[in-house]
């Protein structure tokens, strides 16, 4: 006969994260799921993430059963802007990215019309230094800051280019994950992009995407995109020195400007950066345990670290943009692309 779990609870950082923590050892993580599925959802609907500490897991079939009790079956990871490898479908390893390196606060996939609600971190093995789970409310950002910064981008959107070169961040056939140019313009048919092929194997994609979502339960205003991220000064400043000399603000692996096309100013990046910083908590996930993040309510982002340091990942309960514009209804702004120079 399978007993209840039995579960304590504690709010942490003003309420944005709660612990849920197993009284008693030997209590399995699919149990959890199975019992406590609706509750651990409507948790992290209500404070924005949840860190679950002492339920056991092994094997990465377990990771996914549990992510289905709880919000449905995991996603794939469609138009990749970071390197990860899938270990099982649905669960993949956290960016490979350097570990001497921040990877600065974002909210997964925004830049995709369809986009994952929630996020599962399972921590197989915590670094010995270093290494915090970065998050940020991006409810009291967007709430926080200027107007005169925020409206332009609330009401036009923002454009994202990427460019594709051999040796220079993601190839276009990792990002897309097909070798066959023919299957590459279906999907940015199907998702409107723009591609142009400058040379034989250099694709630049042009994309028109929204910088503030209302979140489909709550109703609550989010400052939901990729903007700040893949915006060329959030790069170290020597890397964006380098390739801006280099290639030129059209020409970086990616980069943002305003929905007409003219370039962002370095003082409103910088804002935009510090409004993240404003935010900011460290959540130090251990061994074992698993943090859950709403991905429409709250940004995420991983501190330097010393390996070794196991973090496994699985993304679930796809929105598309046209659910998160209430007032439009449309997946993406309805502006012209600008023209982009050569």
């Amino acid at each position: 006969m399978t007993t209840a779990i039995s579960i304590s609870t504690e709010a942490r950082h003003d309420g944005l994260v709660l612990g849920i923590t197993a009284e008693t050892a030997g209590n399995r993580l699919v149990d959890l799921g199975k019992e406590q599925g609706e509750f651990i959802r409507q948790r992290i609907t209500e404070h924005g993430a949840v860190v679950l500490s002492g339920f056991d897991w092994q094997e990465w079939p377990e990771l996914d059963t549990f992510v289905n009790a709880v919000v449905g079956r995991p996603l794939d990871y469609t138009e990749r802007s970071s390197p990860r490898t899938e270990l099982h479908p649905g669960v993949f390893t956290a960016t490979d990215h350097p570990a001497t390196e921040e990877i600065f606060l974002h909210t997964e996939q925004s830049y995709n019309l369809n986009v994952p609600r929630y996020l599962f971190f399972f921590c197989r093995q915590e670094s010995p230094d270093g290494g915090a789970s970065l998050l940020a409310d991006c409810r009291a950002l967007h709430a926080g800051l200027p107007r005169e910064t925020a409206e332009r981008f609330e009401r036009e959107g923002y454009l994202l280019v990427r460019n594709f070169r051999p040796g220079l961040g993601l190839s276009w056939q990792e990002a897309f994950g097909t070798s066959d140019p023919d299957e590459v313009k279906a999907y940015c048919d199907a998702n409107s992009i723009e591609l142009e092929w400058l040379e034989r194997n250099h694709l630049r994609t042009r994309q028109l995407r929204w910088a503030v979502s209302t979140h489909p339960e709550t109703g609550v205003r989010s400052w939901f995109n990729h903007l700040t991220f893949f915006h060329a000064r959030t790069l170290r400043e020597d890397v964006a020195d380098f390739l801006l000399e280099e290639y030129g603000p059209w020409g970086m692996p990616t980069n943002t400007f305003y929905a007409d096309g003219s370039e962002i100013p370095d003082e409103v990046v910088r804002q935009l950066q510090a409004a993240y910083r404003a935010q900011q908590i460290d959540v130090n996930v251990h061994t074992g345990e698993v943090l859950i993040v709403d991905n429409i309510s709250v940004a995420h982002g991983r501190a330097p670290f010393v390996p070794p340091r196991d973090l496994f990942v699985s993304m679930a309960g796809a929105h598309a943009w046209s659910e998160l514009r209430p007032v439009e209804r449309t997946s993406a702004p309805a502006v012209a692309l600008p023209t982009s120079p050569q």
